[in-house]
């Protein structure tokens, strides 16, 4: 009788070992159609999907634990992956860099909100490649970003350039400034050569300011990014980061963590008294909002605060201020004298 109820026992859990890795097993195929996975090996492919099992369980016992959580998380196309390799390829720079420059802030009367992708001056949601220097990206999207807000025009700047001229783990944007002054269009250098080579290209867009901030400071962040985009670097292996799908991201242990990926901080908001930043990330259009997120505000969370750079041309940008303060009177100006004639 004894050896009948063990029996039974083993043949219960088997049964329901057997259910879990049948239901994983629809869920994996399901994934490989959904985003058109294919493996070089049956070897690769049995690694990946050990992969894709631990992190469709985890994604689980985080949804279990976690059911008040500000964001949501689901099955994307990096679930056949470990976090550690979407951060493999970054080196951020470390040591020495240059003066601190930071500017006299004034955070009176600020906008609730700000969302630079409204304007028409954020590039698309560049897709990262294992090995590939985020670095470059995203100090590109800076630089892009600005001379789009400045000039009114949106010109994709070349990652390739920056990487294969400023490699990890050298600062960007000294880089930027003193070795190839400026970024040039993809068009003209569209592709890696492994090598720098400035001959095949001209700048076309360039900074004359770096400011860096100190102290941590969010309102600090929310002041600058009135003018421009930040780079800012963070934690990305938070749990449920990798998993997450929209909401606003808010788990206090990822602020414990190493800092491993650098981003492009584009706006900010508030969201049912929660206030956020809005992220562009470079894990492509399917992941997240669209290849964005948000995160919580004024925590330092998954130490969002702790580098935050800004390139600015202080000149230019005064000009476009006064440019765009002088235009409104002379309408008021134009709407008067047109009420008066009529």
């Amino acid at each position: 009788m004894i050896y009948s109820d063990i029996g039974c026992q083993f043949l219960v859990f088997f049964l329901l070992l057997g259910t879990v890795f049948g239901d994983l097993s629809l869920e994996w195929d399901k994934f490989k159609r959904d985003y058109n996975k294919q493996y070089k090996t049956v070897a690769e492919e049995n690694q990946r999907k050990q992969i894709f099992i631990e992190n469709v369980n985890r994604m689980r016992a985080f949804q279990q634990n976690h059911p008040d959580a500000t964001f949501t998380v689901g099955i994307n196309y990096l679930m056949d992956r470990r976090i550690e390799e979407l951060a493999s390829g970054t080196k951020l720079p470390r040591g020495i860099r240059s003066v601190s420059h930071e500017k006299p802030i004034n955070v009176k009367d600020l906008p609730e909100t700000v969302d630079w992708r409204v304007k028409g001056v954020i590039s698309s949601v560049f897709t990262d490649k294992i090995g590939f220097d985020v670095t470059a990206v995203v100090s590109t999207e800076l630089v892009e970003t600005l001379y789009a807000i400045e000039t009114g025009q949106l010109i994709k700047g070349s990652i390739s350039q920056i990487f294969d001229c400023c490699p990890q783990p050298t600062d960007a944007f000294d880089c930027i400034q003193k070795n190839t002054s400026g970024i040039c269009r993809d068009s003209d250098y569209p592709a890696t050569l492994g090598s720098c080579n400035l001959n095949i290209c001209k700048p076309f867009a360039t900074f004359d300011k770096i400011n860096r901030l100190e102290g941590k400071n969010e309102e600090t962040m929310k002041a600058w990014i009135q003018e421009s985009t930040l780079w800012a670097e963070l934690n990305t292996v938070g749990e449920g980061f990798q998993e997450y799908t929209k909401g606003i991201y808010d788990v206090p242990s990822c602020t414990e963590g190493p800092i491993d990926y650098v981003v492009q901080i584009v706006g900010y908001g508030v969201e049912a008294n929660k206030p956020y930043w809005i992220c562009k990330h470079s894990w492509g259009k399917d992941w997240g909002e669209n290849g964005y997120f948000r995160i919580a505000r004024g925590k330092n969370m998954c130490r969002i605060a702790e580098n935050v750079v800004q390139v600015a041309n202080p000149k230019k940008s005064d000009g476009v201020r006064q440019s765009n303060f002088i235009s409104i009177p002379i309408v008021l100006i134009v709407a008067l004298v047109s009420r008066m004639i009529n």
